[in-house]
């Protein structure tokens, strides 16, 4: 047998079970047959609400967006304080990936 059969000879087996393997995937998932229980305009609607009321999360976690919760009671040096108290405990968060925020 020379080099060049027995080369041929790999490449074609090699090919061969490449092939099988794909044959296998044919109807690989199934065909599923769904029908939307709303129309498209439904869910563009259901998207703009959404953005208006601000409930859609932005970031890397799922975590919906805060919304106001009206005027502030607590003056400029209130929130200070409290901010400088938080950071001194430790509880300030930087960035999204300690939500909620720990001690540590």
């Amino acid at each position: 047998m020379t080099k060049t059969f027995a080369s041929a000879l790999i490449l074609s087996a090699s090919m061969l079970g490449a092939a099988a393997v794909q044959a296998q995937e044919i109807g690989y998932p199934a065909d599923v047959d769904h029908t939307a229980s709303v129309t498209r305009e439904q869910v563009r609607a259901e998207l703009r609400d959404a953005i208006a009321q601000g409930s859609i999360p932005a970031g890397e976690l799922d975590v919906a967006a805060l919304t106001p919760s009206g005027d502030s009671t607590h003056s400029r040096a209130q929130v200070r304080a409290e901010l400088r108290q938080a950071q001194s405990h430790g509880l300030e968060s930087r960035g999204e990936l300690d939500y909620p925020p720990v001690a540590g």
